[in-house]
Order: structure tokens, then C-alpha cells, then sequence
């Protein structure tokens, strides 16, 4: 827990515990060794966490590392995950509200309920909207004072669906815009501000997903599926990650820029997303430190000349 290489600089980090993916986890299961020791490199990163969903015990294992540890000032968002089938969504909630009535509010800052479900169409704007009124109604009868939200791409959000959440959570990824590292800390800005703040009237706003991978290629953008040369557009690597945290880290804490980093550990599991044919293979790279929790080599972490993050 005294890592010279970790700063706390993050107002938040994405997580997913390693062995939470359904049904996998139910024959090789995450471990509460495995989590208490991601926690101790997280605290140092940030104080605040978001999960994406519930399976396989993890949001209460996680809790359990925090109180462990005496995190005393570690928050949670709870992840629900939502997808194209009924049971899956049915378990998730269940599990959300067992969760609540078990913990109360206190561990957790909010409830997100599905990641990026209108991107992936697995839900439709109505059917999303069905799921989020009931949840606040739910939190509102078992007088759970809690925000709800929902994270998806920042060009998904409009003024209805800003209209059904408490909290605006957007995934912006520079990246995936095929914006080069020493652009993209503007470029982050400027489409927040102008695709989510825009729309989100006088709530709460968060940038639920930014980051960069360490390797695996690069990305032109939608308008150009395969890029000219290896050098065009986005570019995975170690130097560019630097260099987006350089220019937006310090920054976001000076202006108090809510974000979550996407994010502190690879996802091997993520590999079956890679695309090696056109030369796309950063799906399982997203992380700052590699699965057995070592800082990448060459990772710089900017330190923001010592300040640190509050509670929000």
C-alpha cells in the first residue's frame, strides 16, 4: 500500500474484479484475496469506484476488502448490468436491491444502472427508461437516498434520457475518434461539454469511462474503419497514454472535472474482442498496471505536484 508509483489523482476508477464474468465465475470464482489486494492498489489511485455489475458476489466482496482495509473514505458506484435477456436483467436487479437492503446506502455514491445497453442495442431508449423509473421508485419506497443513472456513449445522450437520471454518466473515448494522443485531452472536453453537458440541464455530470490502451494498434475512427498506416489516428502505446494523462489529469483535478480512468488493470478475458485481421488488438490493454497489479513499464502517473483527491 506504499507504491512511489501510485498518486491519488483519479476522482474515480472503472472496475471489474478478475473471474466476474457470467457463467464463467460460477465454476472458477473471483477471489476475496485477489479483490483485497486490487483495493489496496486502488486506494492509492482514487476514492472512488465503479463496478459494472454483480455477479458472482463481487459487489459484496468488495465491500467486505474496503471495510478490511479501513478505507474509510473508499465510495462505491454499485454496477447493475443490463443486456438483451430477461433473466440476466431480472438477476442483476435482484441482486441490486438485496445489495441495498443488506448494506444500505452508506458503502455505496450512486446506482448505475447498465453500461452502454442503447450502444450495443440491447435495450431500446423506452425500454431503458421503463427500467430506470422503477429502480427510483423502488429506492424512493425502501428510503434509499441514492442518485441513478445509466452510462453510455456521450453521442447516445439527449434530453429525454438526461431526463430519467439523477446523474449523467458518459463513456468518452478520444481513442475510438481516432484522435492523436497530444489532441485528446481537448478533444474529451469539447465533446463532453458539447454532447452531455449540453444536454444534461442543471445534473450532475460524469465522464463514466476515458482512458487510452497501452498497445495493440490504432484507430481512425468510424469514418475510416482501417487506418492508412500504422501511425495515422489513435495510437496505442505506452508514450501516448502518457501523454493524454499529462494533459488531462492535473487539469480535470485543478477544475474539478468529474471523470472515472478506464482503466487501473488489464482484462485478459477481453481479449476474445480483439479483431487481429485489421490489426486491432487493444480490447485487453486498457489497464495502467498489467493483471498482477505492476505499473506498466514506462507508465508515468502524474503525481499533480501532491494534491490528491477529496470526497465529492
Amino acid at each position: 500500500m506504499n507504491n512511489k508509483d501510485l498518486h491519488r489523482v483519479f476522482p474515480g476508477i472503472d472496475y471489474t474484479p478478475i473471474n466476474t464474468q457470467y457463467p464463467a465465475c460460477l465454476t472458477n470464482p473471483p477471489s476475496q484475496n485477489n479483490i483485497t489486494r486490487d483495493m489496496a492498489v486502488l486506494s492509492q489511485l482514487t476514492n472512488t469506484l465503479r463496478l459494472y455489475g454483480t455477479d458472482c458476489n463481487q459487489t459484496a466482496m468488495v465491500i467486505h476488502s474496503i471495510q478490511q482495509l479501513q478505507l474509510t473514505d473508499m465510495k462505491v458506484w454499485l454496477g447493475v448490468w443490463l443486456g438483451n435477456n430477461d433473466t440476466t436483467n431480472d438477476r442483476q436487479l435482484s441482486d441490486m436491491y438485496s445489495l441495498l437492503d443488506t448494506y444500505g446506502a452508506d458503502p455505496f455514491v450512486g446506482v448505475a444502472v447498465g453500461n452502454e445497453v442503447l450502444f450495443r442495442k440491447d435495450l431500446t431508449a423506452a425500454q431503458l427508461g421503463t427500467i430506470l423509473t422503477g429502480v427510483k421508485q423502488n429506492l424512493t419506497e425502501k428510503k434509499i437516498d441514492l442518485p441513478v443513472a445509466t452510462s453510455d456513449l456521450g453521442s447516445n445522450w439527449n434530453a429525454q434520457l438526461a431526463s430519467e437520471v439523477d446523474v449523467v454518466m458518459a463513456n468518452v473515448h478520444p481513442f475510438f475518434a481516432g484522435t492523436p494522443a497530444d489532441q485528446a485531452a481537448a478533444w474529451t472536453w469539447s465533446f463532453w461539454q458539447e454532447n452531455d453537458v449540453a444536454v444534461a440541464s442543471d445534473k450532475k455530470n460524469i465522464i463514466s469511462e476515458v482512458g487510452w490502451p497501452s498497445g495493440g494498434g490504432n484507430d481512425c475512427g468510424t469514418t475510416v474503419p482501417v487506418c492508412p498506416t500504422k501511425t495515422a489516428g489513435s495510437v496505442a502505446g505506452i508514450s501516448e497514454l502518457n501523454e493524454f494523462m499529462s494533459e488531462w489529469v492535473c487539469q480535470s483535478l485543478a477544475n474539478g472535472t468529474d471523470y472515472f480512468w478506464f482503466e487501473a488493470f488489464d482484462e485478459p478475458w477481453k481479449v476474445i474482442y480483439n479483431t487481429p485481421s485489421k490489426g486491432q488488438n487493444w480490447e485487453d490493454k486498457w489497464g495502467l498496471m498489467d493483471v498482477n497489479r505492476n505499473v506498466k513499464a514506462g507508465v508515468q502517473i502524474p503525481d499533480c505536484g501532491g494534491k490528491t483527491v477529496s470526497r465529492r
